[in-house]
């Protein structure tokens, strides 16, 4: 103990401590003196050095301080004992203290609050009294166990509030301290969540302190400028590096970029694009918003900034333009032709091509429109259907007679990137000259059957006559012959059978197109048994051998697909080598049609006359090579024209030939 005389602070400290009052715990004595705790304490330790005062540890490691009387009225020391109680009281924490059974030795008023007790709880078990989380009986039990203090929060239900608990360990059982933490809980969490939303953000988020330099950056921003977070943050707003440039690719001034227009305008930035520079040498395009943040002073102490790249939208908007552009140009020159988009109202939002101007319509005049404010009545009533069918996902085609001119109409959908429905689109071309052609060519046409039809019936009567004087003086003549006039006579009876199958075939041919029957579905087995029952004599006489697949049902005129088959067959029959013919015959399904092949084995075709035969009396071989008329395959082209398809071959010489022509599929 010091008997050297008190400081100026020590006798001040002193002087607040009545002899035999009340004890002051260690943070009044702080608050009193506007001092830490720690410079208060070192106060009233040097002063209970001098035997000025007196303490006494309370809980884990709290203190109460007093000064003790001098005289015979003295407080005793279990007077002093009997103001902790006091002390206790004015701690704002709670307070409550435990034997080794844990039963309450004490509590103060803001604990029993808490826990729902009173004076009468003294003495009793707290886990008879208090419902005790895992956590908390855990910390009572370990406090006790080890002799060491055991600090934790936990969470108590009954008031539906956190604690901060700090549990002392005592010679007479355990001391326990708390506090309420629910407010911090709740900031904790929210701020958790403001964590999570803002690093799980789709947006670059980055604040900047008011000396421009970044201060914190996203992982979602680390991604957009692609550098790390660190690298972020160690460059301020202005660095070159950024290589910041505005949307025409110029180089932003100083004054424009985001951060300082923030801080001299004092105001919210909204959507500005600009264009900065990776590290990789990419060039990323933002849309910028930032926001200035105050202090308590009205100063601007940061600026917050979301960022989002658009570079990805920007390419697309551009290629939208581009293709807008493109479409556009296409619309208004739309050659010989007019082109338009409706809506479900079936008014135009979009109109050009060439036909306008003719019919002398002024697109901007159009679009914005209906329909029915553009056209009478009478062909409204026929275009309307059509035009809502586009949006049951129906294409159409229409004529229209506009004045003078034949109009050929086209409706059809229009679809988004989600194969929705959105539009129609209306495609309108003048057939007027084509229609006047193929009306020409129709009478032409007729014609022609007309004359071929006169031609080869008005010669099939000399020809009678002729074949029947030759047959007369074969008859009356033919012992008087000698062996050249023999031969004279069957040259000539022989040349009149072929003009009357030349003249036949030629009568077939013409009446392709107007003498044929109605299409209907055929049955090409049933075609082809036929034919090969027609051609019976000649398949046994020349050996051949007929192979062929399940061939499918089409749509046609059986009679003419009987001739077809007759043609080919026969064709593979008389061209063969010297060995039996091998007549294939196949069918392919290509969409909606079949693909129908005759292979052969025969002496094959040079490429060079593959086209040539399918013209009318073209020949490759002479009739003492073999025979024929050289109108079968013309004939046969005609027919499969008539049904749509095409014919053709695939041969080479002495390779055999493969003849292919497509038919139209019927669905079953």
């Amino acid at each position: 103990m010091s008997s050297a005389p008190l400081t100026d602070t020590l006798q001040e400290t002193l002087a607040i401590f009545e002899e035999g009052g009340a004890p002051r715990t260690t943070s009044e004595v702080a608050e009193q003196f506007d001092l830490g705790r720690r410079s208060a304490y070192e106060r009233l330790e040097r002063l209970v050095d001098h035997d000025r005062l007196e303490t006494k540890k309370v809980g884990g490691n709290g203190r109460v301080w007093w000064r003790p009387a001098t005289d015979e009225r003295a407080t005793t020391r279990d007077a002093v004992e009997s103001e902790f109680d006091e002390v206790y009281d004015r701690i704002s924490d709670g307070f409550y203290a435990l034997d080794e059974e844990f039963r309450f030795r004490y509590l103060n008023d803001h604990a029993a609050d808490v826990l729902g007790l009173d004076e009468t709880a003294i003495g009793a078990d707290i886990r008879d009294e208090v419902v005790l989380t895992e956590a908390f009986e855990t910390a009572l039990n370990g406090a006790l166990e080890t002799k060491e203090a055991v600090i934790f929060e936990d969470y108590y239900h009954p008031v539906d509030r956190w604690f901060h608990n700090a549990i002392y360990p005592s010679e007479s059982g355990l001391s326990v301290y708390f506090y309420e933490i629910t407010e911090q809980k709740r900031r904790e969490r929210e701020l958790t969540r403001y964590e999570t939303i803002v690093e799980t953000s789709p947006i670059g988020i980055t604040i900047v302190g008011s000396d421009g330099e970044i201060q914190f950056t996203n992982d979602r921003a680390e991604e957009i400028f692609g550098r790390s977070r660190s690298r972020i943050n160690a460059l301020s707003f202005d660095d070159p590096r950024w290589d910041e440039v505005d949307e025409d690719g110029e180089p932003l001034s100083r004054e424009e970029l985001p951060f300082l227009r923030i801080v001299e305008s004092g105001e919210l930035l909204l959507d500005q694009v600009s264009g900065v520079l990776r590290p990789d040498g990419e060039r990323v395009w933002i849309s910028v918003n930032g926001a200035p943040v105050y202090d308590d002073r009205g100063e601007i102490e940061s600026v917050v900034f979301s960022i989002e790249d658009i570079t990805k939208r920007r390419e697309q908007q551009r290629a939208l333009e581009e293709s807008e552009r493109r479409y556009r140009t296409l619309v208004d020159h739309f050659p010989n032709g007019a082109v338009g988009l409706y809506d479900e109202d079936l008014t135009y939002d979009i109109v050009g091509g060439e036909l306008l101007e003719d019919l002398g319509f002024n697109p901007d005049e159009v679009a914005g429109t209906t329909i029915h404010d553009r056209y009478p009545d009478e062909l409204v009533d026929r275009m309307e259907p059509n035009f809502r069918d586009v949006f049951d996902g129906e294409s159409s085609s229409f004529d229209i007679d506009l004045g003078d001119r034949d109009l050929l109409a086209h409706t059809l959908p229009v679809r988004n990137a989600d194969d929705e429905i959105y539009a129609g689109m209306l495609v309108v071309q003048d057939v007027t000259e084509r229609w006047e052609y193929q009306r020409r060519l129709e009478e032409s046409n007729e014609r022609l059957e007309q004359f071929a039809y006169a031609a080869s019936h008005d010669l099939q009567e000399p020809l009678r006559m002729v074949r029947s004087y030759l047959q007369l003086i074969e008859n009356r003549y033919g012992n008087a012959l000698d062996e050249d006039g023999e031969e004279f006579l069957e040259y000539a009876v022989d040349g009149a059978e072929r003009m009357r199958q030349m003249i036949n075939g030629l009568l077939e041919y013409s009446r392709v197109d107007t003498r044929g029957d109605p299409f209907e579905p055929v049955d090409l087995n049933d075609v082809l048994d036929d034919v090969c029952e027609d051609l019976q004599m000649r398949i046994d006489e020349s050996n051949a051998e007929i192979t062929t697949d399940d061939l499918p049902c089409v749509d046609g005129d059986d009679g003419q697909l009987r001739r077809v088959f007759q043609n080919l067959l026969s064709n593979a029959i008389e061209y063969s080598r010297d060995e039996p013919p091998q007549v294939d015959v196949s069918a392919t399904r290509d969409d909606d049609q079949w693909i129908i092949s005759v292979q052969d084995n025969g002496i094959g075709i040079d490429l060079d006359e593959q086209e040539r035969i399918f013209e009318v009396f073209q020949r490759l071989h002479t009739h003492e090579e073999h025979s024929g008329t050289g109108i079968g395959l013309a004939l046969s082209r005609r027919i499969v024209e008539r049904h749509g398809g095409e014919i053709w071959v695939d041969s080479e010489p002495g390779e055999g030939a493969t003849f292919s022509f497509t038919l139209p599929a019927v669905d079953t």
